[in-house]
């Protein structure tokens, strides 16, 4: 039983060879195999065609042909000199562009749209192409005033972190400071940390209905054993607050231990403060005169 010719197997095994006598019989068949292989695609290409790819196509293949001598127009052309492969019109000395041997290709109007409409619909095309571009243009503007915002917000939080820190740091060294002094409360009330003990309960009996009622009460002590105020969380001032109160207990330490804070060391007195510390801020600290020294 011989083999399918639209077989893969058939189709797989056909190579690209050119028109002439075949060198075998086994050659012949693969050329008839191909040739009726292609008939047979051009078949069903056509098939899938619609009337209106059909009539382009045939135009086209009647616009692509050179003009026949058989025609009037030629006929016409002939006898004025004409013959085929010449040019036509007269070449302008201004002109760079080469005559014309073969008829203006042809546009043909496909639609039932006025004259100029295709520049009318060219124009709204290119104000769609405009505003979308421009619409682009402002989303990403807004995206990066978005980003530039989101950048400002985490410096913000980064330096209120930092001056959080400082003021922790601060209060800390105060705290041992004066206890080495025998300083029995802090200058300020919140130069110091208080610490939250235990709760005391107190039954109250309620007068309206005669039944004992518990209220607990929360304590603070400084780490000397005094009463002390509730701690306060200073994660809830704006930045502005903070600095207020950091450069308060900054100055208390370098007037009254001669402290500070970012070299983490005290000094002797006014005048060795002065002379080796670069300043009462964390920015004279992390200058670059600082550091080079």
């Amino acid at each position: 039983m011989s083999d399918d010719y639209m077989s893969d197997e058939i189709l797989n095994g056909i190579t690209e060879s050119s028109t002439g006598i075949a060198k075998s019989r086994e050659h012949r068949r693969l050329l008839n195999i191909n040739a009726r292989f292609e008939e047979t695609r051009e078949e069903i290409r056509r098939k899938r065609m619609t009337p209106a790819e059909r009539e382009k196509e045939r135009r086209d293949e009647a616009l692509a042909q050179p003009i026949s001598e058989e025609s009037k127009g030629f006929a016409l052309l002939a006898k004025m000199g004409f013959k085929p492969g010449m040019t036509l019109g007269k070449q302008r000395e201004d002109d760079d562009r080469p005559k014309l041997s073969a008829p203006i290709v042809i546009e043909v109007k496909a639609n039932r749209k006025g004259l100029g409409h295709e520049k009318h619909e060219e124009n709204e095309r290119n104000e769609r192409v405009e505003m979308h571009l421009k619409a682009m243009k402002e989303r990403a503007e807004q995206h990066e005033e978005l980003i530039d915002d989101f950048r400002k917000r985490r410096r913000v939080e980064s330096t209120v972190k930092t001056v959080l820190k400082d003021l922790h740091t601060c209060r800390k060294a105060c705290e041992e400071l004066d206890l080495r002094i025998n300083q029995r409360l802090p200058r300020e009330s919140w130069f110091w940390r208080s610490f939250k003990i235990k709760k005391e309960t107190d039954v109250v009996v309620s007068s309206l209905f005669g039944a004992a009622e518990q209220q607990e009460e929360e304590k603070y002590q400084y780490s000397n054993g005094l009463d002390a105020p509730p701690e306060i969380d200073y994660s809830t001032f704006d930045e502005e607050a903070i600095r207020s109160r950091l450069q308060k207990i900054v100055e208390y330490l370098r007037d009254q231990h001669f402290y500070c804070s970012w070299c983490g060391a005290q000094y002797e007195d006014a005048d060795d403060l002065a002379e080796n510390c670069p300043g009462d801020s964390r920015t004279s600290h992390d200058s670059n005169d600082y550091h080079d020294d």
